[in-house]
């Protein structure tokens, strides 16, 4: 099954090219994302068993993906040949961007002294050790205030980002830099690598989109990309998994590489071949039931946190995107939900990209859209931490209404 889902990727991949000729339409993401996979499990397919028919699902979902995407976005180059988007420089209102500098500052300024305190005192290992072991025991506390202003400062950063690109004069500039480097810091600090690779991909993305690459071009951009990705997660590994064997470099790089790019869709087939009880919809809804205990009720929420299994002497808690909506309803679910996800990215991918106008609204929810997309062959990251979602696109509508975000 493996060998004819990469066939059927490799011919998705050719049709969503041939239907956008855009290597940063989500449609021609995924398709890539998911053909890399299939052949990342071929490179163990002398050590692993890869008959399933159900190693087909991600294919599948792929294919319901697309159809999603396809329904809404149908006529890319008919509607990108009428008209060039127009080259209207955006800025921020003078006086808010100042008064956000200036808060931005003394948060920034707050949490790095406080974080400086904690790491001086009790160091172990590094600072992302120190910062990960004070908070789960309960000796470091961010603190509200700084929990959920990191949303805040990334979503900032990333239309600080946007108004460079478009605009590029120094005072734009110097707001981007500034940005971007606390919104570095407190993506750093957050313990988790995927706020980080979500701010760096929204970033590149956003350039993408606003400068307008050739393709060319734009495939030395990804490989840059995935160059600083890359090396990101190494190092991070480095810093995270302190306690396991790395005296030989290469042998630990080459475990970290095949834990995180192969288990999760091995762990997903031996789990769905094993499982059938259902949650009925206690991932989809997670959210909504965490609300309503805030409110008063007791309600079950589903843990973000999966079990750790064994795969093939590799140990993971990630099962790949379909494995957080098929232990709601099952496998058809979780292809239906990849068609409303299809979807969605088809409708911000038209507000975006084809379009006449510069639209930083939809460029900023696109571009950090670009990380769950990327990720889906490892875990979700949609429904499972729709909170992040909803503080990251609420603050992206906050800093681009008119009377903050104008055209000159």
């Amino acid at each position: 099954m493996v060998y004819a889902s990469i066939i059927g990727c490799l011919l998705l991949a050719i049709f969503t090219w041939q239907k956008s000729k855009d290597v940063i339409a989500p449609s021609f993401i995924i398709s890539a994302i998911w053909t890399v996979m299939y052949f990342v499990l071929l490179l163990r397919r002398n050590t692993v068993d890869l008959s399933s028919v159900y190693y087909s699902s991600f294919f599948v979902a792929l294919l319901c993906f697309i159809v999603g995407f396809s329904f809404v976005v149908r006529n890319k180059k008919k509607e990108l040949s009428v008209e060039k988007q127009s080259r209207k420089k955006l800025n921020f209102n003078p006086s808010f961007i100042k008064i956000a500098m200036l808060v931005e500052i003394i948060l920034f300024l707050y949490f790095l002294f406080k974080v400086g305190v904690y790491v001086t005192g009790n160091y172990s290992f590094n600072i992302f050790q120190t910062l990960s072991i004070g908070k789960a025991t309960g000796m470091f506390h961010e603190g509200i205030i700084i929990s959920y202003s990191r949303n805040a400062i990334i979503s900032f950063s990333v239309i600080c980002g946007i108004v460079y690109f478009n605009n590029p004069n120094k005072k734009n500039r110097n707001y981007f830099l500034i940005t971007f480097i606390i919104a570095l810091f407190f993506s750093l600090t957050a313990g988790n690598r995927g706020i980080i690779f979500l701010l760096v991909l929204a970033l590149f993305f956003s350039n993408i989109i606003i400068k307008k690459y050739s393709n060319k071009k734009i495939i030395v951009i990804l490989l840059v990309l995935i160059s600083i990705i890359l090396t990101t997660f190494i190092v991070f590994a480095y810093m995270k998994y302190v306690y396991e064997d790395r005296s030989n470099t290469s042998q630990f790089i080459i475990k970290q590489l095949r834990v995180y790019f192969s288990t999760s869709m091995i762990a997903f087939v031996q789990w769905i071949e094993t499982t059938r009880e259902y949650l009925y919809g206690a991932n989809t809804f997670r959210f909504f039931a965490e609300l309503l205990n805030g409110a008063g009720y007791d309600l079950t929420a589903a843990k973000t946190v999966q079990e750790f299994v064994y795969v093939y002497g590799d140990v993971t808690n990630v099962y790949s995107v379909l494995h957080y909506y098929t232990s709601d309803y099952g496998l058809i679910y979780a292809f239906v939900i990849q068609v409303i996800l299809g979807m969605i990215y088809g409708f911000i991918y038209k507000k975006a990209v084809i379009t006449k106008t510069t639209k930083p609204f939809f460029i900023a929810v696109l571009s950090i859209l670009y990380f769950p997309l990327i990720n889906q062959f490892f875990d979700d990251k949609y429904f499972s931490i729709l909170s992040t979602w909803i503080q990251l696109i609420f603050w992206i509508g906050f800093f681009t209404r008119k009377k903050i975000l104008h055209y000159e």
